[in-house]
């Protein structure tokens, strides 16, 4: 019987007989001359066959997944060395054993790996032998930070690969990772824009090699799917190498490139269907006549493209937009980061955080695109959380005016309400310090009043908002890759009036904001880690000051009920002591309190989580995005702390949740009805049901999860998403000449029925008066800046403050009483107090009289508004002493306004303008209200109100 060998043989020289028979007349030699040389090569890999020297050339079946052994050649022509040589490989004479070339080392390759069709290629699409991994070893899949990839499909394309790879890092220094493209497709392409080259073989039954199929047919099937030509816009920069062999092709009459590299065509218009953007036209190589043939010229087309696109792309790659935001209640931090996510959704690279979580020297650099939102507070101070940020901006605009902020574009939406008297003072200062540093604004100020519907007006700034980022970003773009800027950095268009958006109500969940970013993950500790006794952080900060981030923590040393133990309201007097702190106030300033969360509806929520309360954990920044400038993520958690303790001690529970936190909710919603549900009422489409389900009952956290059953949120995702437990502020009630120590503070314990039946209770109020008198409460001042006592005591005042609103005039008349102890003139006073009645809610009245008596006040007047059977408020005794109100007035005097602003501060306010027009102090109403504006802003009008 014949050697197997022999049988092999026997086939080969019958097939080839026919071959040679059938084959048309244009084959050359050279090509019937490269096909015996692969059977041969085949032949010896598959069995074997015995070399000349007595060795055994190829390999054994126990051999699999290695190399197979070169195999000498006849003859090695002129053109087969030159075709070794492409791309980079050495040219000189290959020494003995010869390797294949040309079409032979093709057709071996694609016969060993990637001549998969039909069922096997399902079977093997999961293989990875340790031939194949090592002959395509990926080079610099580990660095995320590099966005150049060269990509390949096929054994042949892995070399190709690699060698363009070392000429683009050697001759042109730019880092590459090589990839094979089915791993290229399952990457978060989109995350950030990239440039790739596609090296794509094309195998028998003209289809994709193996490690290419999944990535040509995904594209190829978006393409038909009609997705979005949008899908690679401004993310994709490609080019595409096609490799083929007309030698495949026995049964067509074809010669050229084109009719062997089908996969490459149908991936490269696939990619330019889908919004990638072509940086060089196609390139086809067929190894019948020689790779090279094709392949060096297309590589020199190719890399200054390849080149200048990276560098494009590396100049803006960590151009990110950048969002800011200065936030006392919560609102403007909501509407920064649905501004960051909705960025992020349209491609954008962004970061979010509070103001205080960068330096300005570290955001204001040349290409920054920043956008800023921001309230005003109290007397028209900056919010907690961008404070800091603020005061430093303001130093860096003096000490660098006209040069800090060259190259800067930003734009500022400022929120308020009008009922302040600083209404948009912080924007408005933005906007100017933003100037005065030599920045541009790419879109006018908004100032959205929220009296007037605060979300209405965002959706309205944000409509034109969105093109005129981009067109900052081009610009910003253009800056940092040298390219020239017309004119100034950025022009922004003509300043749109704000109007309030109507949506009419569908029953369609429409406008779905997008879903917030979540930068943090929980890291699980063991229960034994150590936290701290006290969770807040406490003491001076490296300034030797108490503020709200370093506060101090006060005792309670007294605790006085103001109001009738029968009263419905419970009004509780508190001083605290400030031991030997040296903290300083005066008359007018506030005290912040930091607040707890109640204990029973912490346990309560922490138990609908499914989460232990005593379990202690830390938070970490996710991977691949740890902020450059935060030095932790969600600065307000102190951790590691325990789940009890984040809900206690730092996380806003009880306050009206936001969109944000809906659309988040939604999320992890296991039930598609309350998924629908969250997301409408998320939804621009559902705001009439927001208003009336969400706002106008302002469920608690547990409340809503409650209605919300199968909501299973994660607790970093969480604890993002929910406001930080923001500080009380208290007007003191008394003067540091008479409690140096011991300052003092009034307020209402808050108790009251929601509308949807739920009993409510004030945070800190509550809090307040379950302590123990020697209980310990972390406390700082916040100084005013305008309402105080004025210097001028030769000035009258005219101070107006119902209900707890009192509470500082009594501070103030004790500091009068002890400049008139030093023998100081006192200038007029009078007093304007409300209360319901005098036996029930009568605050500090002992203190009155005796102001009255000694002379520190000239006259009290007090409104009882339920003794008699027609109600009578401050405004209206007022009115009552026009004449006298008149005349204080037209003598310059100061009016000082304290307590509610949503409806007492408007009428007093209207019922000043009547009285000085009604008097002749003015001519008329508009009049009027200019003088009273002109005493808000020299500080003669002064209102401390609260909503």
């Amino acid at each position: 019987m014949s050697s197997p060998p022999a049988r092999s043989w026997a086939l080969v020289t019958l097939a080839f007989a026919v071959f040679v028979a059938a084959a048309p007349v244009w084959i050359s030699v050279g090509a019937i001359a490269a096909v015996v040389a692969t059977i041969k090569a085949t032949l010896g890999a598959r069995g074997g066959e015995a070399s000349g020297d007595g060795t055994r050339v190829g390999a054994d079946a126990d051999d699999a997944g290695k190399e197979p052994t070169a195999m000498p050649v006849a003859k090695t022509t002129e053109k087969t060395t030159k075709r070794t040589s492409a791309i980079g490989i050495s040219s000189a004479a290959p020494s003995e054993p010869v390797a294949l070339t040309g079409s032979a080392a093709m057709l071996a390759k694609m016969r060993k790996s990637a001549a998969v069709t039909g069922e096997t290629r399902d079977a093997r699409a999961g293989e990875a032998t340790t031939a194949s991994s090592s002959a395509t070893a990926e080079t610099g899949s580990g660095d995320s930070s590099i966005r150049a990839f060269i990509l390949h499909g096929g054994e042949a394309a892995g070399q190709i690969a690699k060698d363009l790879a070392v000429e683009a890092e050697r001759d042109h220094g730019t880092p590459v990772r090589v990839l094979k493209m089915d791993d290229f497709r399952d990457m978060e392409y989109d995350s950030t824009p990239c440039v790739a080259i596609f090296v794509v073989e094309t195998v028998e039954n003209a289809q994709p090699a193996e490690a290419a199929g999944s990535c040509v047919r995904f594209f190829n099937r978006k393409r038909k799917e009609g997705t979005n030509g949008d899908m690679l816009k401004d993310k994709l920069f490609f080019a595409v190498l096609g490799l083929g062999d007309t030698n495949l092709l026995l049964d067509r009459q074809t010669t050229t490139a084109k009719d062997c590299n089908q996969s490459a065509q149908t991936l490269d218009s696939a990619l330019a269907a889908l919004g990638g953007t072509r940086i060089v036209d196609r390139g086809e190589a067929n190894d019948a006549i020689g790779l090279d043939e094709d392949v060096i010229p297309w590589s020199k087309q190719m890399f200054p493209k390849f080149v200048e696109t990276n560098k494009s792309l590396e100049a803006t790659k960590s151009a990110k937009l950048c969002f800011l935001y200065g936030s006392q209640t919560g609102n403007a931090a909501e509407i920064c980061k649905n501004l960051a996510a909705e960025a992020g959704e349209k491609g954008y690279p962004v970061e979010v955080c509070a103001m205080n979580e960068v330096e300005p020297g570290d955001v204001l650099k040349p290409g920054a695109v920043i956008t800023f939102v921001v309230s005003s507070t109290g007397d028209g101070d900056a919010p907690d959380n961008c404070d800091t940020f603020f005061t430093r901006l303001k130093r860096k605009a003096k000490k660098e005016k006209g040069q800090g902020g060259i190259g800067v574009q930003y734009s500022v939406l400022g929120l308020g309400d009008q009922n302040y008297s600083a209404f948009m003072a912080v924007p408005r200062m933005f906007t100017q310090i933003m100037e005065d540093l030599g920045a541009k604004a790419f879109a006018k100020r908004a100032e959205c009043d929220d009296t007037l519907g605060l979300y209405e007006q965002v959706d309205a700034w944000t409509n034109a908002y969105w093109a005129r980022l981009e067109s900052a970003r081009v610009k910003s773009h253009k800056l940092r890759t040298g390219e020239t800027v017309e004119g100034d950095v950025a022009v922004a268009a003509p300043e749109a009036q704000v109007k309030e958006i109507e949506v009419p109500k569908k029953q369609s969940i429409e406008g779905v904001p997008p879903l917030p970013i979540c930068r943090c993950e929980v890291e699980w500790m063991p229960k034994t880690t150590e936290v701290d006794a006290c969770p807040v952080k406490h003491g001076p900060d490296s300034d030797g000051a108490y503020t709200v981030t370093s506060p101090y923590m006060a005792s309670i040393s007294k605790r006085e009920l103001l109001t009738s133990p029968t009263s419905d309201r419970r009004v509780l007097h508190v001083e605290f002591d400030l031991g030997s702190s040296a903290i300083s106030y005066k008359p007018g300033d506030s005290i912040g309190v930091i607040p707890q969360n109640d204990k029973s509806l912490v346990q309560g929520i922490v138990a609908r989580l499914g989460l232990e309360a005593d379990a202690v954990f830390t938070l970490k920044w996710k991977k691949g995005d740890n902020d450059e400038h935060a030095t932790h993520p969600l600065p307000h958690v102190r951790t590691p702390c325990t789940v009890e303790s984040a809900f206690t001690n730092f996380i806003d529970v009880t306050g009206c949740p936001r969109k944000s936190l809906l659309r988040f909710l939604a999320e992890h919603c296991t039930n598609a009805e309350e998924k629908d549900a969250l997301l409408h009422l998320s939804s621009r489409g559902g705001r009439s049901d927001y208003e009336a389900q969400i706002r106008s009952q302002s469920p608690t956290l547990l409340t809503l999860l409650a209605r919300f059953p199968s909501c299973a949120p994660p607790l970093a995702e969480l604890l993002d998403s929910l406001s930080p437990l923001a500080p009380r502020l208290y007007s003191i009630t008394c003067a540091p000449e008479v409690a140096p120590t011991n300052p003092s503070v009034a307020f209402s314990v808050v108790k009251f029925e929601a509308p949807n039946g739920e009993d409510r209770r004030g945070v800190a109020t509550n809090w307040l008066d379950a302590l123990s008198e020697s209980a310990q409460v972390p406390v700082y001042i916040k100084p005013s800046l305008k309402f105080g006592l004025p210097e001028d005591t030769a000035a009258p005042i005219i101070m107006i403050g119902p209900g707890t609103g009192v509470a500082p005039f009594r501070g103030f008349l004790q500091a009068r009483r002890a400049k008139a102890k030093k023998g100081e003139k006192l200038s007029e006073a009078i007093l304007f107090f409300g209360c319901r009645r005098r036996d029930e809610d009568f605050l500090y009245e002992r203190d009155w009289q005796s102001f009255v008596d000694d002379g520190s006040l000239t006259k009290f007047v007090c409104a009882f508004s339920r003794e008699t059977s027609e109600k009578v408020y401050v405004q209206h005794k007022i009115q009552e002493h026009a004449t006298e109100v008149a005349r204080l007035i037209s003598e310059g005097a100061y009016i000082m306004v304290c307590g509610d602003g949503a409806h007492m501060a408007k009428d007093v306010h209207a019922t000043l303008i009547r009285v000085i027009t009604d008097a002749g102090v003015v001519p008329d109403q508009k009049t009027a209200e200019t003088l009273l504006m002109d005493y808000t802003k020299s500080g003669r009008y002064v209102r401390d109100i609260w909503s």
